[in-house]
């Protein structure tokens, strides 16, 4: 973009640079590499710039600290040519996609944004996406709908459920599926009947009835385990964050739940921000084949790492070794600052991980399957049914995977 073009400087008149929409849907994904290749192919940032950026993007810092922020346009102002175009084919959906791809801005004010040029070339803002009010209106509005539904009819046939490749999900007649105890977002044992219960139980229990076959819950205590059961094809399916290391390991889904890292002190600690952690004379202790071990191992520059055996021992290993800092997941911290006395969590998050489901590598019709039941099971509101009825409060849906 020119110097000249309204989008490249906001209302306030300062530049800044905007988080394209590509480049979020890829963090979203857990595709840090992906997300900064094309932030700076769109930006012609550094690649420390980018990289710092839009990892302080991810802790959710503000707009302020991670220098991007989505552009807006000034009253009056042209829409840039392809979105313009795809508004002149009456196709609000990709003229809006169009705006946010270009400019980084959310989905209300770049659909404001589509609404108010529609009104300036005499289209009604109240029309329904891809609708251009003509001649004859009602009976162009007829033919769109049976159009449409003719579309849906052939998306229906063309989406319907693929054959489940049993072969690869299930080898033995059965689904083993990884439950990993060390993250409570995803499963505990029941305190009544032991039994392992929730969202990736239930996913587990959903796909075995889906394909026909017999679930076992294979149990495990770290994160660690589960991808060396993984890895060695001891199990079929597994519920793990995303991160390269894993995915080096194993065939992955996109992911279907969020949830946050964080970091937790003594009362008396210094510490007041999760920037501050990363000091010479701090130590983090992290269950050991954590997602947050592995982040840490790469994001930490001057504090030393220590390994609890599994992510629900941090805070009693930091109690005991008198270390300065633990860190896992936000909830069960939270859960760690009721039961043991004098510690604290620092304010917001240092990362937001993607949970997925993984399976071994060389399955790759298994993994499509996967994929598509996932994507499912979130649109369907299985998810959010399944954290809700757990009473999981420290976790979100994650958003739908963009088509590949």
């Amino acid at each position: 973009m020119t110097g000249s073009d309204p989008l490249s400087t906001p209302p306030g008149g300062a530049p800044a640079p905007s988080l394209p929409q590509p480049v979020q849907d890829a963090l979203q994904r857990g595709h840090l590499v992906e997300a900064i290749k094309l932030m700076r192919a769109g930006t012609g940032l550094g690649l420390k710039e980018t990289k710092d950026a839009l990892e302080a993007y991810m802790r959710g810092e503000p707009a302020a600290a991670t220098g991007f922020r989505p552009m807006t346009l000034p009253a009056g102002s042209p829409l840039p040519a392809q979105v313009q175009e795809a508004l002149n084919q009456g196709n609000k959906i990709e003229a809006i996609r169009r705006l946010r791809g270009l400019t980084g801005m959310g989905l209300k004010e770049a659909k404001d944004a589509v609404d108010a040029a529609a009104v300036g070339r005499g289209q009604s803002a109240d029309l329904s996406p891809g609708q251009v009010r003509e001649a004859n209106g009602l009976w162009w509005w007829l033919v769109a709908l049976a159009v449409l539904a003719l579309g849906v009819f052939a998306l229906l046939g063309c989406a319907a459920a693929p054959r489940a490749p049993v072969a690869e999900l299930a080898p033995s007649g059965k689904l083993k599926a990884a439950i990993n105890f060390g993250n409570p977002i995803l499963a505990v044992k029941d305190a009544a009947t032991g039994e392992p219960r929730g969202v990736s139980v239930d996913l587990s229990r959903e796909l075995g009835k889906r394909l026909g076959v017999p679930v076992e819950l294979v149990t495990f205590n770290s994160a660690g385990r589960v991808v060396e059961a993984v890895r060695d094809a001891q199990v079929d399916i597994a519920f793990v964050a995303i991160d390269p290391v894993r995915g080096a390991e194993m065939l992955q889904t996109p992911a279907y739940v969020i949830i946050e890292g964080a970091y937790l002190v003594r009362n008396g600690s210094p510490l007041q921000r999760n920037e501050e952690v990363d000091q010479a004379a701090n130590r983090v202790v992290v269950g050991n084949g954590s997602a947050y071990d592995l982040y840490l191992t790469r994001e930490l520059k001057a504090a030393k790492l220590v390994k609890a055996p599994t992510s629900p021992a941090v805070t009693d290993v930091m109690v005991a070794q008198n270390i300065e800092v633990a860190a896992g997941v936000k909830q069960q911290l939270e859960a760690d600052a009721k039961r043991v006395p004098g510690v604290r969590l620092l304010p917001g998050r240092f990362m937001v991980i993607n949970q997925a489901m993984g399976l071994p590598k060389g399955r790759e019709a298994g993994a499509r399957y996967l994929t598509a039941f996932v994507e499912e099971m979130k649109a369907s509101g299985f998810v959010a049914a399944a954290l809700a009825r757990h009473g999981i409060e420290g976790a979100a849906v994650a958003p739908p995977s963009p088509a590949r």
